[in-house]
């Protein structure tokens, strides 16, 4: 909800905006006691996606429809020390060796300390993690390969105790029966399809559950959902809400995401306001450039998310960007600050750090609001 990694990897990001129900982040509703109140069963507050119940001495894990579009799709898998290795849905845990097919699972571990145990990632030239990259010169961790190019050998040799995947569109079940007839046992992670920034974050619990951190994810996920909803309250309440584009065009066709997607709900959570409203799926749409062009003339900032680090680079894409109001005041920013040649930080660190993503936006939309904050994630484009 990626980026995800590989080649693919520039229309997974794309997947991410358009993929990627719960109510507002803070306010309303009847809330769940807090996620580290009870870390042997977890209901989660904001996540759809997954549920983790005591069995015992083990942890039942349960993932919901974990690619898009799935319905009525259910996988449940044990954790527990004393997993058969025969069972591809039992996992052996703690974890100490992990295979990771999205930069997304490794933002997951890396929050909670365990980056040694990753021993093969799928594309590791897009990773951003320093400390994933120096294992992978040291050659400790491998490179898995993608898709129809994924080898089998190298992820067999690994000897991992679970390979985490993500599916698009389920394309990767036979991928998965093929790597449990060879003893790999496969764990659907599908955060990318959470329809709120924190729904996102939260999956940070289900990973902790592999390496018995989940006390100590509970508490990282209760500080990042105290701090994301303190800042947004305050920015929510502003009388002033601007209006915002999102997205250039992806091989010559528009995509706007719908109300239910995640970046919608950042850019109302940091005061602001979506120009295309009439979409209320969560998935994006294609619209015509005529459209596109009407909905960002209205727009008083325009956010993108591509290789652009100047104005002239985004008025390459098509030379009517130039006539757009937000384009003529520079009220253009790309969330590629962190992009350092390898990965996008934003599509990997970024699933832990919504409340930064967020003060980046507000600092954008109400700079008043936050007048010390410096941005992390986004650029503003000149």
């Amino acid at each position: 909800m990626t980026a995800r990694i590989s080649t693919c990897c520039s229309s997974l990001c794309l997947l991410l905006w358009i993929a990627c129900v719960s109510p507002a982040c803070s306010g309303g509703g009847e809330r769940r006691p807090p996620a580290g109140a009870d870390t042997s069963a977890v209901e989660p507050r904001h996540a759809l996606g997954f549920s983790i119940a005591r069995r015992g001495d083990a942890l039942l894990l349960k993932v919901k429809n974990p690619w898009q579009y799935a319905s009525d799709v259910e996988f449940e898998y044990l954790l527990t020390p004393a997993a058969s290795p025969d069972n591809p849905r039992e996992i052996k845990t703690p974890a100490t060796r992990v295979v990771c097919m999205s930069t997304t699972h490794i933002a997951f571990i890396s929050a909670l300390g365990e980056t040694s145990t990753i021993k093969g990632v799928s594309g590791l030239r897009h990773v951003s993690d320093t400390l994933v990259r120096a294992a992978a010169a040291r050659g400790e961790t491998l490179e898995t390969g993608y898709d129809a190019n994924l080898s089998y050998e190298t992820i067999y040799s690994l000897k991992p105790d679970v390979l985490f995947a993500y599916g698009v569109a389920g394309e990767f079940v036979p991928i998965e029966k093929k790597l449990n007839e060879i003893g790999i046992k496969v764990v659907y992670i599908g955060e990318y399809l959470e329809e709120t920034p924190l729904g996102k974050a939260e999956w940070l619990i289900a990973v902790a559950a592999f390496f018995g951190r989940m006390k100590e994810a509970a508490a990282i996920f209760d500080r990042i959902e105290a701090d994301y909803e303190q800042v947004g309250k305050s920015a929510r309440g502003c009388p002033t809400k601007p209006s915002v584009m999102i997205n250039l065009p992806y091989k010559d066709v528009w995509y706007m995401p719908g109300m239910k997607n995640y970046m919608v709900k950042f850019i109302e959570d940091a005061g602001a306001k979506y120009v295309y409203p009439q979409n209320n799926r969560r998935e994006s749409v294609p619209v015509s450039a005529e459209k596109a062009f009407a909905l960002a003339w209205k727009a008083d900032f325009w956010l993108i998310g591509n290789a652009s680090a100047s104005l002239d680079e985004m008025k390459a894409f098509d030379s009517r960007i130039a006539g757009v109001p937000a384009f003529k005041r520079k009220k253009i920013y790309n969330r590629n600050l962190r992009a350092n040649g390898f990965g996008d930080d934003f599509w990997e660190s970024g699933i832990v750090k919504p409340e930064v993503i967020l003060k980046d936006l507000i600092k954008i939309f109400h700079p008043d609001l936050l007048p010390e904050h410096e941005s992390y994630f986004y650029r503003h484009l000149e």
